[in-house]
């Protein structure tokens, strides 16, 4: 009995060894594919233009899989697509067609080629994207290119990774559209400029700051409340301010002379610098007795806005501040 046991055993191994054998490991384990880099929904989110750049670049990635390097070159072309944008917009907002995302304006973009060649020993290729007129687009939309692979023109690739979606985020020295950017209001006050009833508060929150352009930001005038963000549109546009920044000032190299413009429809006047309240966007460093030293981006702002020719005006006082990082912060 235990002869026939080994016997059937050694058949068996005998045919793993030969299955072993006709099974193709290097095509399987090894295999070269091309795909598009993205994260597990398909989007590539890495990558933010800086506004301070006439022209800036950022790049879709296309790359090559495999444990082995290729010992041959990999055709890929890319090709315009409008599915993952479609589906990106569904699953978000369903019927909120207001709030879908869009594809980036064309005046903002140039691609020089959709064609490029993956050499025989690497692993990817950058395809240019070269950006401008970012200025022109609206801080509160979110912004795409769809691609995806041209089978025609392409070598092997992979069939689930073969389309992405590049998600378009601008930067400059003050905000970010990248992630949220709060400046805090330190020592502030709003007084509402009304001779039978003044009104003085002191807003103790933040203010959200949308990068626009080079040098000009967007804020909320003043602490009035925002409401939910998604049906914010009409009272964002009535209730923000422009903060344009301007030359150095002659007795601070770390400050800048700003404008205090209105965002859309907004009533607002600048007003002349008053003590700290300036008009002025500062790099504020703070040292402490022990030498260690704390680094703020600072908006000094003085202005009057209302919001209605029928409101009386309020006047701000405004110092906002965030702090950063030289060494580590992106801004």
């Amino acid at each position: 009995m235990k002869n026939n046991i080994k016997i059937i055993y050694c058949i068996l191994l005998g045919f793993a060894v030969v299955a072993c054998d006709s099974y193709d490991f290097e095509q399987e384990q090894y295999r070269n594919e091309i795909n598009l880099l993205s994260n597990s929904q398909m989007i590539y989110d890495r990558q933010v233009a800086d506004l301070s750049k006439d022209r800036d670049t950022i790049y879709l990635v296309a790359g090559l899989s495999g444990t082995r390097n290729s010992d041959q070159n990999f055709r890929v072309a890319l090709m315009e697509a409008d599915s993952l944008i479609q589906a990106y917009n569904k699953s978000n907002f369903d019927i909120e067609i207001d709030r879908y995302a869009r594809f980036l304006p064309e005046e903002c973009y140039t691609i020089p080629s959709l064609e490029a060649v993956i050499p025989a020993g690497e692993t990817q290729v950058k395809f240019p994207i070269y950006l401008n007129n970012l200025d022109k687009l609206s801080p509160d939309s979110i912004y795409f290119l769809n691609y995806k692979i041209d089978p025609t023109k392409t070598d092997v690739f992979n069939p689930r990774k073969d389309e992405v979606l590049l998600r378009i985020f601008k930067t400059n020295e003050y905000s970010t559209t990248q992630r949220n950017v709060f400046y805090n209001y330190t020592s502030s006050f709003v007084t509402t400029l009304d001779l039978n009833n003044p009104l003085i508060r002191r807003p103790t929150s933040s203010n959200q700051v949308f990068p626009l352009g080079e040098n000009s930001v967007r804020m909320l005038a003043g602490d009035e409340e925002m409401g939910e963000y998604k049906t914010a549109l009409n009272r964002i546009n009535e209730r923000s301010i422009k903060v344009v920044m301007g030359e150095q000032t002659s007795k601070n190299p770390m400050a800048r002379h700003v404008t205090i413009e209105p965002y859309k429809t907004i009533d607002v006047v600048q007003l002349t610098p008053t003590d700290i309240y300036d008009n002025t966007f500062l790099i504020n460093i703070i040292s402490t007795p022990d030498g260690r030293s704390t680094y703020y981006k600072e908006f000094r702002l003085h202005y009057k806005y209302r919001l209605r020719e029928t409101d009386p005006y309020r006047e701000v006082k405004g110092i906002l501040r965030m702090e950063y990082s030289p060494r580590t912060d992106l801004l």
